[in-house]
């Protein structure tokens, strides 16, 4: 009798707890459509806040002076006036600042390009001892703050009497900084070592896998390297204001803080020479935007993470 009772209740229907795949896809649309609306709403509400002063910028540099102060705030001003920026050239002569900030930007630019993709060469290629612990130190020393060095930097040049002049500007960077080093060394390992074990069965030696091989594949590294470099010398403040003391050889933040001096009441004045001085960072950027992105996905996930056990290519 008790075998029969076990027998009908397992025999009982069970209710079925689980949901159908069907009527769940909607579910799992819904909710991934929703945090993509999310997620972009956070994004368009974040560049709206970062916009709002360039937008300020522009609408004043491009208002009349009547209307600078006006209550509410005149956000379309028409018809547009470019007579702020005439106004303002006609007070001080930027030419010479533009002129010593793309001389020293320039050479900067080579000197990072250069040395960083030297450096990286042969730490990513050339067999040695000790280099992973060298290269272990050399990034530790983006960890030291850049004030520490300023005033070490300043005794060092006035004792090579630089001071006053753009070596200072410009020599460091001829120096290999550990960021360039670590980007290139990144993007040389990404490259296949057949290539250059290849060119070196050939009888290629390092300088020539170097300048024939790796250089010319680093295109979306060099662009990188040479973008991030121009941002950082077009925008260098605190380095002209130590070593630069001639008016003559002023760069553009170094004229545009004796024009706000000067003028720093009269907005009307200030903002055209700030957009100014803004375009050619903007106009480098928007230009090499695509190669920024490439060149900092220097390599990919499994060659990364492989990156400390594989061993270099013979190169002799």
């Amino acid at each position: 009798m008790s075998d029969k009772r076990r027998t009908n209740r397992l025999a009982l229907p069970q209710r079925v707890t689980t949901r159908s795949p069907v009527a769940a896809a909607p579910l799992r649309r819904f909710a991934r459509l929703l945090t993509t609306a999310l997620l972009y709403s956070a994004l368009g509400v974040a560049a709206v806040l970062f916009l709002l002063p360039l937008l300020w910028m522009v609408i004043t540099a491009f208002k009349e002076a009547r209307l600078l102060y006006a209550n509410p705030p005149v956000w379309a001003p028409w018809p547009p006036t470019l007579q702020n920026f005439r106004a303002a050239l006609s007070l001080v002569d930027f030419a010479p600042f533009f002129r010593n900030s793309i001389f020293v930007a320039a050479l900067s630019v080579t000197g990072v390009i250069f040395s960083g993709s030297l450096a990286g060469f042969a730490f990513a290629l050339l067999p040695a001892r000790g280099r992973n612990v060298l290269f272990a130190l050399l990034l530790a020393t983006l960890a030291v703050p850049a004030t520490i060095t300023i005033i070490p930097s300043f005794l060092l040049f006035s004792l090579l009497g630089w001071v006053g002049g753009y070596l200072p500007l410009i020599v460091p960077r001829w120096f290999a900084e550990a960021f360039y080093v670590f980007l290139f060394r990144q993007f040389f390992r990404s490259i296949p070592h057949e290539l250059f074990d290849s060119a070196a069965l050939d009888g290629c030696s390092p300088w020539g896998l170097y300048w024939r091989i790796a250089l010319p594949l680093a295109r979306p590294a060099i662009i990188t390297a040479a973008v991030f470099s121009f941002l950082t010398s077009w925008n260098d403040y605190l380095g002209p204001l130590l070593y630069l003391n001639s008016p003559a050889l002023y760069t553009v933040p170094l004229g545009l803080a004796f024009f706000q001096n000067r003028y720093y009441t009269q907005l009307q004045y200030l903002m055209p020479i700030a957009l100014i001085a803004l375009l050619p960072v903007l106009l480098v950027f928007l230009v090499a935007q695509h190669f920024i992105v490439e060149g900092i996905k220097t390599a990919p996930a499994d060659r990364l993470q492989t990156d400390a056990t594989t061993p270099p290519p013979r190169l002799g």
